[in-house]
């Protein structure tokens, strides 16, 4: 098993060698995580352990310029093959709801992968283990209403930080604590939503530029959707707050 590639955009897909019975034949963004997912339900704890210590063995350690490939990797190894979850749009959002997601064969999966990333002091693993979970917590948290899930996803997306310090994932200093952001104003949580899009704020004036030297669209568009926000529901601090912000005031002035 192999992670292919270090991203999303990456040509070393095309020469990489079939595998026989794998899904695409094992030639896919995110690869192996669909194979994965789909023999989790035929293998035993043994199984799933020897599988998880390979995946050690290949998980990148430094952090790639584009986090697509591997992100999307555990991603679907939670059988979750679309991008955002309940925040993708209201649409999906019902539809999960009524499908009520099951990810529990999957995390005993990931656990073991948790185990074996600690074991060699795998940083980079352990930030994009704690982001994705933290993401599923917080589908869950939503769906069902669950204070405690909520919570729990606080917990991974700080641990997400601590693990991406280590590492130097610059992306994930601010990226974490933005879908945190997200997730409490789905969640009904205001003050919440504006501390942690304040953080995402704050911390992408360190680390933004840093991880995009040129700007980016994706990002950008979300830490504007963040100042938006804090700016309508807190019209008290919100001065106080901007005037905090240096680099970023740029993204908030051409479009905001």
């Amino acid at each position: 098993m192999k992670m292919k590639g270090n991203s999303v955009s990456d040509k070393r897909l095309k020469k990489c060698k079939s595998i026989k019975n794998a899904i695409y034949n094992g030639i896919y963004v995110g690869s192996p995580g669909r194979d994965i997912y789909f023999m989790l339900s035929y293998l035993n704890k043994r199984q799933m352990k020897e599988i998880a210590k390979l995946m050690r063995k290949k998980f990148l350690i430094i952090p790639p310029k584009n986090h697509g490939n591997v992100s999307a990797c555990i991603r679907f190894m939670y059988g979750q093959f679309d991008k955002q979850g309940a925040l993708r749009s209201d649409e999906d959002f019902e539809r999960m709801k009524k499908e009520k997601p099951d990810w529990a064969l999957s995390r005993e999966f990931i656990w073991f992968l948790f185990e074996e990333l600690r074991k060699n002091n795998n940083y980079y693993g352990l930030t994009m283990l704690y982001e994705m979970e933290g993401h599923r917590l917080g589908d869950e948290a939503v769906i069902y209403k669950d204070k405690k899930k909520i919570g729990y996803m606080e917990q991974n997306y700080f641990l997400c930080v601590k693990f991406a310090e280590r590492c130097k994932s610059y992306k994930h200093l601010f990226s974490a604590d933005y879908w945190a952001g997200e997730y409490f104003v789905k969640f009904g949580n205001v003050s919440k939503a504006i501390n942690y899009f304040k953080l995402a704020i704050l911390n992408a004036e360190k680390y933004y530029y840093k991880y995009f030297p040129n700007g980016d669209q994706y990002y950008s568009k979300r830490l504007l959707k963040s100042f938006r926000y804090v700016k309508k529901n807190d019209r008290e601090g919100w001065k106080e707050f901007y005037r905090k912000c240096k680099k970023l005031k740029a993204i908030y002035r051409e479009k905001g």
